[in-house]
């Protein structure tokens, strides 16, 4: 019963944080409508380009998703950002995103190749698929919260997994589904914004549920990782007594 008190408690606290931090950063929710604005022009320029045109809208995904984390682990460790964050951001991390694109691309393309020419083989690539989702969840907080890089950070994850599994998963759940209940929602409200602002109104809105998660997770990922139960519990009691 303690040790539901303790997760309850390292909710509530990271909670409470999240909400503070992006209260006092609210111009963050503005990022996700910036990546979406630059992926589709660096899709509409290279996707007629086939292969290499793949490789820079890969190249530029993983600059959008550096530069999220970037702009997060400021708001996480400094409690503000600025836009020189945000711009300086899609390098921070660019080399280590490409370098786990490329050491899982190969073996899932392999799989791929395999499992489609058995009987049963897009169910086997469907469970590994989704093992790796739950395996490499933490990977974006791994990334930008320890020193573990490249292959490391593959290990790291499994083993704060194994350590973290309901304390992780429980609340990502939830919000996945609240995620999925609210784009529902979006798209439906959306048919009464004037055209023009439609894709500004869902992309802003969503944009402010999807910050939110991400600092959650970091504030979470925090209080969790490096720690076990016990020490927890231990914390716990010791904020409880003062």
């Amino acid at each position: 019963m303690e040790t539901v008190k303790v997760t309850l408690w390292i909710y509530r606290t990271s909670l409470s944080r999240s909400v503070k931090l992006l209260a006092g950063n609210w111009g963050i929710i503005f990022a996700p409508l910036a990546y979406s604005v630059v992926l589709s022009v660096a899709a509409a320029v290279f996707a007629p380009f086939w292969f290499v045109g793949g490789i820079v809208v890969t190249a530029v995904t993983a600059a959008c998703a550096s530069s999220g984390l970037h702009v997060i682990e400021n708001v996480v460790r400094m409690g503000k950002i600025n836009l020189d964050d945000f711009v300086k951001g899609f390098a921070v991390y660019l080399w280590e995103i490409l370098r786990i694109a490329f050491i899982l691309w190969i073996p899932m393309t392999l799989l791929s190749r395999v499992a489609y020419s058995m009987p049963e083989g897009p169910l086997v690539l469907l469970v590994v698929q989704i093992l790796l989702y739950v395996i490499l969840n933490p990977v974006p907080e791994l990334i930008y919260q320890t020193r573990v890089s490249g292959i490391a950070l593959l290990s790291a994850s499994y083993e704060f997994i194994v350590e973290n599994w309901i304390e992780w998963f429980l609340p990502n759940v939830l919000i996945a589904a609240a995620a999925y209940l609210l784009m529902g929602l979006l798209n439906g409200l959306a048919t009464r914004v004037p055209f023009f602002l439609r894709f500004f109104f869902v992309a802003s809105t969503f944009g402010l549920f999807l910050t939110f998660l991400m600092i959650f997770r970091a504030v979470l990922f925090s209080e969790l990782n490096g720690t076990t139960r016990r020490g927890r519990v231990f914390r716990y009691r010791t904020q409880a007594a003062e």
